[in-house]
């Protein structure tokens, strides 16, 4: 009896190990729920974090989840980023979310799609400090439906080489 109730005991805390031997490179990772999965053009996501090494080389993604209802095939977005030292960098991102086809190119959980973009590949941030990523739709639609999901995910790139 008891070997039964260990087993899912364990199972847990392989499971929480091997999570978080995976994320060693994790530096930050939040996303923020858009209320009633209408994203309001005026509606920024805002996220900070903190950088302790600088000269070191991060990437840096762009999580997005939406409902099949969505009726884009992608995502145009705004993107500014504000540095330490008040320094702001500026960006315009294209997000393909279906192929030709119409078919979703995300990761279908229910029904939610799940993607996750390289916003910024081995990008060197110089100084520590505090950074802050804020991202707006950039559609022709005011008020983007079934928009579920905003996020930033900041890893140190594993070999500088």
């Amino acid at each position: 009896m008891r070997s039964r109730q260990l087993i899912p005991a364990v199972t847990l805390v392989l499971a929480v190990f091997f999570l978080s031997a995976c994320n060693e490179n994790l530096v930050y990772e939040e996303n923020i729920k858009i209320e009633d999965a209408s994203w309001e053009r005026k509606q920024a996501a805002q996220f900070s974090f903190m950088i302790n090494e600088n000269q070191r080389a991060y990437d840096i993604y762009l999580n997005f989840r939406h409902s099949p209802k969505y009726p884009f095939s992608n995502l145009y977005l705004f993107i500014r980023t504000l540095k330490p030292g008040n320094q702001i960098a500026q960006d315009t991102v294209q997000m393909l979310l279906a192929d030709q086809k119409g078919k979703w190119l995300g990761k279908g959980i229910g029904d939610l799609y799940d993607y996750q973009f390289k916003f910024k590949e081995r990008v060197i941030l110089p100084d520590t400090g505090k950074y802050t990523i804020e991202i707006e739709q950039a559609m022709r639609q005011a008020s983007l439906p079934y928009v579920t999901d905003i996020g930033v995910r900041v890893e140190k790139v594993e070999n500088e080489q």
